[in-house]
């Protein structure tokens, strides 16, 4: 029986479009892919995410490696916490799920630049724990992470349900026993809970 939600952040309560956010922060490049490939993918923004290197640190790497961008690249890394916007169909969908007794949960991989925005995302005031990667120095899907959110708030991972919108990071979910769901929109969410007579 599940009695506790465990949410994922980007793209289930916030919308993070890499690209859309590297045209916020640096203005209509010409070649805004190549900004969003040095900074977004590349292996310093998963550092910072597992809380393994400093802000300073990745800027640094970001603009040795592409030093041509050192411009783009700053204002990107500066600014991009600026557009990143709630998803606003899943705050009543999620007040629904509170009201109804499920404890509810956030499971992000995150910087820790989460705490400068999160206080913007109306989601994330509902929930009951936050458990962002940087602090527990662990990534989605290392079943460590999981593991860990289970513990440390007594939740039986039978009981809980998983939702995340990488088919991946609901792979590492079940690996450990949780149940899961990929997220693809709100109204879908709201039709599954329903079918599985969650909501």
């Amino acid at each position: 029986m599940i009695k506790h939600i465990i949410f994922d952040m980007g793209n289930v309560l916030l919308r993070f479009d890499a690209e859309a956010t590297a045209r916020g922060a640096v203005g209509d490049h010409p070649e805004i892919s190549k900004i969003v490939e040095y900074t977004v993918f590349t292996p310093e923004w998963k550092l910072l995410d597992n809380g393994l290197i400093s802000e300073e640190e990745a800027l640094s790497r970001m603009v040795a490696r592409a030093p041509q961008y050192q411009k783009e690249i700053t204002a990107m890394m500066s600014r991009w916490t600026q557009y990143l916007f709630p998803i606003e169909e899943m705050v009543p969908l999620i007040a629904r799920l509170k009201e109804k007794g499920y404890s509810l949960h956030l499971l992000s991989n995150a910087s820790l630049r989460f705490f400068e925005y999160s206080p913007s995302i109306p989601a994330i005031g509902m929930m009951d724990t936050i458990n962002v990667s940087a602090r527990m120095k662990l990534l989605k899907p290392q079943p460590e992470i999981y593991l860990r959110t289970l513990e440390e708030h007594h939740l039986p991972a039978d009981e809980c349900l998983f939702i995340d919108d990488l088919a991946e990071n609901i792979a590492g979910a079940e690996a450990v026993g949780i149940h899961g769901h990929r997220f693809v929109g709100a109204v879908e969410l709201e039709r599954y809970l329903g079918s599985k007579s969650l909501l």
